[in-house]
């Protein structure tokens, strides 16, 4: 029973950050095929969602990691990621959306977050499994939907991986 809920806590938490990762992943998909207008548009989306998401890491998941000497390179590496990341956010930002620069740099920064997404649900979760405990998974969740929710993002902790009805997964209320 207790290996159950140990799971239950550690699979709420890693549903919750695979969310965003799915839903950046997904604008990302969508400005490859996208007009330069979109493309300016879903930027500004993908933008604000990795930006969140990097914050909330930052803020919440790294800092209880970093408490455990096996994880600490780990997490030092997914810092600097994110690091890359904002560096590319803000390049592609200041690049004109017509400037052949603007696609070379996304591509970039969407190889980058593949890359850091890969890490961190390959390697990273499954050693948060062994090191973590269910207390400390569930402070984690707590604290995310707290972040997400001061945010403005609609988030039902009860129903694993659910949003509120109409909402897009990593949407903010308006």
């Amino acid at each position: 029973m207790a290996q159950a809920k140990s799971q239950q806590q550690s699979q709420q938490l890693f549903d919750l950050l695979k969310r965003d990762h799915r839903q950046s992943e997904k604008i990302m998909k969508q400005i490859e095929s996208a007009s330069a207008e979109e493309r300016e548009d879903l930027f500004q989306t993908l933008n604000e969602a990795l930006s969140d998401h990097m914050q909330m890491e930052e803020q919440v998941f790294y800092p209880q990691l970093q408490k455990i000497p096996e994880l600490q390179e780990m997490v030092q590496d997914a810092l600097e990621e994110h690091k890359e990341a904002k560096e590319y956010l803000s390049e592609i930002d200041d690049i004109d959306v017509d400037d052949d620069d603007w696609f070379s740099t996304f591509q970039d920064l969407q190889e980058g977050v593949q890359h850091h997404v890969q890490d961190e649900e390959n390697q990273i979760f499954p050693e948060c499994k062994r090191y973590l405990s269910d207390d400390q998974f569930a402070q984690i969740v707590q604290k995310c939907i707290q972040f997400k929710e001061q945010i403005g993002e609609v988030v039902l902790p009860k129903q694993r991986g659910a949003t509120a009805r109409g909402q897009q997964p990593g949407s903010r209320q308006k």
